[in-house]
């Protein structure tokens, strides 16, 4: 997902690159509307490609947290309240699921405001 919001952010800066300062286009449009379509085209094999496989991180994110949770909350005594390390392992196992979650929506999310704002 960051190639893609590269290329996106490049196609940006050379289109950006041939308006000059009376605002007139001076490059080549097709150029730049063929570049476009590429690379949207790679979004949407990436999207097809990827879709399955981040959906089931997601899901199996969310259900980590949940089961970690669970197990922090109703059964304490046989989790985190047996020595320092089972809860530090519990604690870094959370920070890991929230974190994993956080980076593929965070990219999705870029991705998305890439295409939708270019």
């Amino acid at each position: 997902m960051s190639v893609l919001n590269n290329q996106f952010h490049q196609l940006n800066e050379d289109f950006g690159k041939c308006i000059d300062s009376a605002g007139e286009f001076t490059g080549n449009f097709e150029q730049f509307r063929r570049r476009h379509q590429a690379i949207s085209r790679s979004v949407r094999e990436a999207d097809r490609f990827l879709m399955m496989s981040i959906g089931a991180n997601c899901c199996c994110q969310v259900a980590t947290i949940i089961v970690v949770l669970y197990s922090a909350i109703f059964h304490r005594e046989d989790t985190i309240s047996l020595d320092l390390e089972s809860a530090e392992v519990y604690i870094s196992w959370l920070s890991f699921g929230v974190f994993c979650l956080s980076l593929a929506a965070g990219q999705a999310i870029m991705l998305n405001h890439t295409v939708s704002v270019h």
